[in-house]
């Protein structure tokens, strides 16, 4: 029979909110607590400023959900009595104290399944050259998701070429690295899909694709790992990622630790979660044709859609003929020049009428249309509605 409570009780939560993972564990830990609570929750940062716990027993601390980055805290926790369930502390390490929480109940990656998961991905995308780039310390983790990537791939009787950094100076260094990094994606067969460790991986790589002049997503596709939207959104192009159940993670756990609380369990038990889906963006784009003249105009089109350009713009930018580059870039794509920049122009129009409060002569002019009659038009045919029912449809259906 589980324990009665005579008051509210109190679990700690030691996670670092800056970090997008453990915000999403903290949702998942707020839905279990609004299903099963209620509970009062004191969050441990480890910020600067932040009083240390030295005590936790003293302070009436009931449970406790840890990861196992703040490793000040972590004596603290491991001195108590206090029911706990730490996050990943099933990843082998060298570290004294990392051992020790393996005695503990845990909720951790998958990480195997998260690397068969971007390799299936890529597969079914029709790619046949493949690499994984490791976090800089090729922690377990990284490693993990690399053998998961690297043994779907063997499946298909296809082979990984694997990034490490080479040295403790080129950790320390980014632009070491980036050098590093640069030679060994030029040296890669193209095109080429690329599994990043993380997201932070990921931009690093987009990064120095750019500063190597190397095409994404024509040369080389990127996909990373944990969607955070923040790095996501502001690569060049916006990169694509694996999304982890990190929030079930969190209800997951917070559901193991309320049942050590009330004396429903006294095991230990390891539960695993993986990746749910990929969210798409620009950065595993593939294109369907492989005229190198059709590919530069595309990527041209893409980057100055909020300019002002016409086909004479794309002409100037190949310089060879525009009778040549018309010719070849229908050949490739089955449509003009003037029909993709209209559809470029048309994307950010609704982008624009989604997230701003722009008015349509501000918009009209921002994405190079003549007049505000004649965008009405193009946007009424291609979308069967008016701009205005269409931000207001785009507001409601949030």
């Amino acid at each position: 029979m589980a324990k009665l409570a005579k008051k509210v009780p109190l679990v700690m939560l030691l996670l670092e909110t800056s970090n997008k993972i453990n915000r999403d564990r903290i949702k998942g830990i707020l839905r279990y607590e609004r299903l099963y609570g209620p509970w009062r929750l004191h969050i441990v940062e480890g910020k600067r400023f932040e009083q240390p716990v030295c005590d936790v027993e003293s302070l009436g601390v009931c449970g406790i959900l840890s990861g196992t980055t703040l490793t000040e805290f972590l004596p603290t926790v491991m001195q108590c009595s206090v029911p706990t369930v730490f996050f990943d502390a099933q990843e082998p390490s060298q570290e004294a104290s990392h051992s020790k929480l393996m005695k503990y109940s845990t909720v951790t990656c998958d990480n195997h399944s998260v690397g068969r998961f971007g390799a299936g991905y890529f597969q079914k995308k029709g790619f046949h050259n493949f690499a994984y780039v490791h976090d800089i310390w090729s922690s377990p983790w990284s490693k993990g998701r690399e053998e998961g990537f690297c043994e779907q791939l063997t499946k298909g009787e296809e082979t990984c070429s694997v990034y490490r950094v080479s040295s403790k100076t080129v950790r320390n260094d980014w632009s070491k690295e980036q050098k590093e990094l640069a030679e060994w994606l030029k040296a890669l067969p193209k095109p080429v899909a690329i599994l990043a460790a993380s997201d932070a991986r990921g931009r690093r790589i987009l990064d120095t694709c750019e500063w190597a002049d190397i095409c994404v997503p024509e040369d080389v596709v990127v996909l990373g790992i944990d969607n955070d939207e923040l790095i996501c959104s502001s690569t060049n192009p916006p990169m694509s990622s694996i999304l982890r159940d990190t929030e079930g993670c969190g209800y997951r756990a917070a559901e193991l630790l309320g049942h050590l609380m009330r004396g429903q369990s006294r095991k230990k038990e390891t539960v695993l979660y993986g990746p749910i889906e990929v969210v798409e963006r620009l950065s595993t784009e593939s294109l369907q044709f492989s005229d190198w003249l059709a590919v530069k105009a595309v990527e041209f089109i893409r980057i100055n859609s909020g300019i002002g350009m016409g086909v004479a713009d794309v002409v100037r930018r190949l310089g060879v003929s525009r009778r040549l580059v018309e010719m070849r870039f229908r050949q490739a794509t089955g449509h003009s020049i003037h029909d993709e920049i209209q559809n470029a122009r048309l994307t950010l129009v609704c982008r624009l009428l989604r997230e701003t409060n722009l008015h349509i002569g501000e918009i009209t002019e921002q994405c190079g249309f003549m007049s505000d009659s004649y965008l009405g038009l193009v946007f009424r045919q291609t979308h069967q509605m008016s701009m205005s029912q269409y931000r207001r449809k785009s507001r409601n259906d949030k």
